[in-house]
């Protein structure tokens, strides 16, 4: 008898061009809000410092007509879960520091020069299917030079830093001057199993 069964290998879903497009025409609302109101951005960075999420559900709101969004916070940033149909579920969206790095900390600065730095991307990613098609298969290909030259084609911020294949995504590195810390917005799916 065989005592020592293999687990069965993870297999990896990749978002298509429409989850990936979905998640963005999901965002753009908040990001452009983010842009153009600084005392709204400001709310929101505090709800986001001090975890507080249900000041975070009613900023969004104001912002994005969704019922029930699956938010999340870590205290030094916020993840939008957007759902699909199996076998994707879950597409996540958000800016946050990298854990481990500092606790309570979210620059309403950083998050606002962010914002206005992704808009053009993101809606790239809407208007242009062929862009989005492009950028869904270079992730499920893990070709990381052709995802940093869709990105940099979008994102012309002196600020922007990195850009890093991440889970079934990628995830953009800013590094703002006079803000401690470098900020990643990011597109992601979490394993779940």
């Amino acid at each position: 008898m065989n005592t020592h069964i293999k687990p069965k290998p993870r297999k990896s879903v990749y978002p298509t061009a429409s989850d990936i497009a979905k998640t963005a025409e999901t965002m753009i609302p908040f990001y452009r809000k983010i842009t153009c109101d600084a005392i709204y951005g400001r709310r929101w960075a505090a709800a986001v410092k001090s975890a507080n999420l249900g000041a975070m559900l009613r900023l969004f709101r104001q912002a994005v007509p969704l019922r029930n969004p699956a938010l999340a916070t870590n205290g030094i940033g916020y993840f939008l879960d957007v759902l699909f149909p199996a076998p994707l579920y879950v597409y996540t969206n958000g800016t946050s520091l990298r854990p481990g790095t500092t606790q309570f900390r979210f620059s309403a600065k950083a998050h606002r020069l962010i914002a206005a730095a992704i808009l053009p991307l993101y809606r790239a990613i809407v208007g242009s299917k062929p862009f989005a098609s492009a950028l869904a298969e270079a992730i499920r290909r893990s070709d990381q030079s052709i995802v940093e030259r869709l990105v940099r084609s979008r994102v012309s911020s002196r600020y922007l830093y990195s850009i890093t294949l991440t889970e079934a995504g990628f995830a953009m590195g800013f590094r703002i001057p006079g803000v401690r810390f470098t900020y990643y917005n990011e597109f992601f799916r979490e394993y779940t199993g």
